[in-house]
């Protein structure tokens, strides 16, 4: 183990190094003249106003107003002389040979703006054509031109810099607070060579066989290695651009962070967003906006994406497998239906994934403060999936307290209905509390489709959820998860009494319309966008479970005895 360690070290060493080269290297390179300059990435942070608004909002969904009053006065020294009403950016240009970051702040006084760095390190030097060193730890030069202060620390990339530089940023600056644009095709390929040179440097160190490893797990590892290096490379030619913004929006209330990249087109990934549009679900009645917990993924695969995520599953198998047997302890009988689960479950998986289609939901809710599930699943073959249930319910038949199951219980719209009453003997009152007396598990089994529920009176709830995915086969995004905080903070406070004051807070602030984390994945055009939106009703439940936790905590002393 210490020797994987080890190795581990020092291949992230090595990315760490290759990483740091793409910057360093360049900074001390000579500017190549005549080539046309491409931007590599930017930074973008909204103006000072907006981000002192945002914070302001924050502070106060919080019930901690002082914080952002604070924060507005204790930025006042840092940003005179800077235009509150304009964007800061920091880009980095690149000619194909070399690097040139340099970053741009609005000035409405520049002499303010530089009697800040004064009072901390002295004085600037005068370097002429109004270029000024600045004397902090790293030197920097600063220029001012028109109503911008540019900033870089290579002088000869201030001798030529654009007159509107807030238009590099595009639509960042109004679309989030902070955002990080990256435009991978732009490295130049040298650069871009010597990263990827010491990345499969790190792997060819990786690959070397340990010694508990066999010959057919180090042969896996050695094209999974290889498989991820491919992807790597690939997506310096398919990404058009990847950008990271972090946004704060009262008018939505709430905050969110925001992934998205967009396809070059005609490469293989441009194809797969393609595939991404349109799409259609058979699980509609598998999701609630008023759920504790809902998902649905849907998506369409093509060719190249099929073999690799096959390859990937049936990989799976044969890791599964090796395990099961080093690990020695099914034996017999036991061993052998252990290997046909798997292979009967890979089976299915790979031969769904040929089917060119993923497609799935399932919620979480607690109607009557009870615990419900209820899911549903395209799958190839709906009998495969029945066959693994049943070698699974063989193999554990023997244990103490595992239930009968009644198989083919039920026919409701084709689907046949196994049930398994779930035993709760010796479980804790929580657990009791939370199922229910008689909660039972279901498995729906289709022709291509499989269903699963699991809680108190599960057969009638998963009855409605297959009515309502009949009646509607509605267009749907990639991808949609949120969890709602409120359900599930009234379950931990019913059933558990940690951090009581805390929890009771929270809840005292919360409504069911505003209590969610959201996770969506949207496509337009070439561009993918993936949001994790936080509402505002979870910022005030954070704020005034702090404030309780602290309000208890200050209530005693450090040996636990009441604070007078």
């Amino acid at each position: 183990m210490n020797k994987l360690i080890q190795k581990g070290r020092h291949i992230w060493g090595r990315i760490a190094l290759a990483s740091m080269l793409l910057v360093a290297m360049p900074l001390a390179s000579i500017h190549a003249q005549g080539a046309e300059d491409k931007p590599v990435a930017v930074v973008s942070i909204s103006p000072v106003k907006k981000v002192l608004d945002d914070v302001q909002y924050l502070a106060d969904a919080a019930n901690q107003g002082d914080f952002g009053r604070m924060a507005a006065i204790m930025s006042s020294p840092f940003t005179q002389g800077i235009d509150k009403t304009r964007p800061i950016g920091v880009v980095l240009m690149t000619d194909g040979q070399q690097f040139k970051p340099f970053g741009f702040i609005p000035v409405s006084d520049f002499d303010s703006l530089l009697l800040i760095v004064k009072e901390q390190f002295g004085p600037p030097q005068d370097m002429g054509d109004d270029i000024k060193l600045l004397a902090t730890p790293v030197p920097l030069f600063v220029k001012k031109a028109g109503d911008w202060a540019y900033v870089s620390n290579n002088m000869e990339t201030l001798g030529n810099v654009p007159e509107d530089p807030a238009s590099m940023l595009k639509d960042l600056p109004t679309e989030y607070d902070l955002a990080i644009q990256a435009y991978p095709g732009n490295i130049p390929e040298l650069y871009r060579n010597i990263f990827l040179e010491q990345l499969k440097e790190g792997i060819r160190l990786s690959l070397q066989q340990l010694p508990d490893e066999t010959d057919e797990e180090y042969a896996l590892r050695k094209a999974q290695l290889s498989a991820q290096m491919d992807e790597i490379n690939k997506f310096f030619t398919d990404t058009s651009d990847l950008t990271i913004g972090w946004n704060v929006d009262a008018s939505q209330q709430g905050t969110y962070l925001d992934i998205l990249y967009t396809a070059n087109e005609g490469t293989d990934l441009a194809k797969q967003v393609e595939l991404s549009k349109n799409l259609t679900t058979e699980y509609s009645g598998f999701t609630s906006d008023s759920a504790a917990v809902s998902l649905q993924m849907t998506s369409k695969l093509g060719e190249a994406d099929i073999e690799r995520v096959a390859k990937q599953i049936n990989d799976v198998r044969d890791q599964a497998i090796r395990q099961l047997e080093s690990e020695g302890e099914l034996e017999g009988d036991d061993l052998e239906s252990a290997k046909k689960i798997i292979d009967l479950m890979v089976d299915t998986g790979v031969e769904t994934i040929r089917t060119g289609t993923i497609d799935y939901a399932m919620m979480a809710d607690l109607p009557g403060d009870k615990l419900m599930m209820v899911g549903g699943i395209h799958v190839a073959d709906g009998a495969r999936v029945e066959d693994g249930f049943k070698e699974m319910a063989k193999l554990l038949e023997s244990e103490e307290d595992f239930p009968p199951v009644k198989w083919d219980a039920e026919t409701y719209q084709g689907i046949r209905f196994h049930m398994m009453d779930l035993p709760l003997k010796g479980s804790s009152a929580a657990a009791k509390a939370t199922f229910g007396d008689k909660p039972v598990f279901v498995l729906g089994v289709g022709e291509r489709s499989v269903y699963f529920a699991l809680g108190t009176d599960a057969t009638t709830h998963l009855k409605k959820a297959i009515d309502a995915s009949l009646a509607d086969t509605p267009e749907v995004s990639p991808g949609k998860l949120h969890f709602s905080l409120l359900p599930i903070l009234k379950l931990v406070q019913k059933n558990n009494d940690d951090n009581k004051a805390a929890v009771d807070a929270a809840i005292a602030v919360l409504n069911s319309d505003n209590d969610k984390i959201l996770l969506t994945t949207e496509v337009s055009g070439l561009m993918v966008r993936t949001r994790i939106f936080l509402q505002e009703g979870l910022i005030k439940a954070i704020g005034a479970g702090a404030a309780a936790q602290n309000a208890e905590a200050d209530e005693f002393d450090e040996d636990g005895a009441p604070a007078f």
